[in-house]
């Protein structure tokens, strides 16, 4: 079966309110990265805007977390539940190889590029972490399981928060570099909607987030590592 039916019961407990709260807290999460933008263009020093890289999603986390817990929600209802954990991260950890195939490939055989890796720093990863964790739940284990609330049909749901999901990458380069719709390839256009269908697939037939934040985490730290 391709969605977990705890997956399913979770839903359950969600109605249009949810869904207000959930873009509520979309436009907080658009705002905050206006801000940062606006933080690329100004002459703070390289630590300083590292600092941030931290600050910002973890705020934006404690505002997701405040959210669930004045709504009176447990946090498995944003899937972080150690139930079927294993499964979940295994399922990530193939996800992810798959879709840094596909990237290779890519570069390999239509763009004719060569490959060289490069090990990011512990600072570097720190940040890949968060922003997976940071990513994963808002999206996927708040927004889209909230969207139930007004969007009954599952895959409809999947594709409003994969649209809002690819949005978010936009914001901080139209601040920094002025707007375009083309300052995202097409290509990584297409590889983030596989990332969230991906991250989508492992949550729903897990009902456990951690695999898809693993995933999420491994095509982060993957894109790095890559030099093409």
């Amino acid at each position: 079966m391709f969605i977990a039916k705890d997956y399913e019961d979770n839903l359950k407990e969600f109605n249009r309110a949810d869904t207000t709260k959930a873009l509520i807290l979309y436009g907080i999460f658009i705002t905050v990265l206006c801000a940062q933008g606006i933080i690329y263009t100004t002459n703070l020093n390289a630590g300083m805007i590292t600092g941030l890289n931290f600050i910002f999603p973890l705020a934006q986390l404690l505002i997701c977390l405040i959210f669930i817990f004045f709504s009176k929600q447990k946090l498995r209802t944003i899937g972080l539940t150690g139930k079927k954990l294993i499964f979940s991260l295994m399922l990530g950890i193939g996800s992810a190889a798959l879709l840094l195939t596909v990237i290779i490939l890519h570069a390999v055989i239509i763009k004719h590029s060569s490959i060289s890796l490069h090990m990011p720093s512990l600072t570097v990863l720190s940040i890949f972490a968060i922003g997976a964790i940071q990513e994963e739940i808002i999206f996927r284990g708040y927004i889209q399981t909230r969207l139930s609330g007004s969007i009954k049909n599952l895959l409809t749901a999947s594709c409003v928060t994969g649209f809002l999901f690819l949005f978010i990458h936009y914001p901080v380069h139209w601040i920094a570099g002025g707007f375009s719709l083309s300052v995202l390839s097409a290509f990584y256009v297409l590889i983030l909607l596989i990332l969230h269908f991906a991250c989508d697939f492992v949550y729903k037939k897990t009902n456990c987030l951690w695999g898809a934040i693993m995933l999420h985490f491994l095509y982060n730290t993957g894109q790095a590592i890559l030099i093409i």
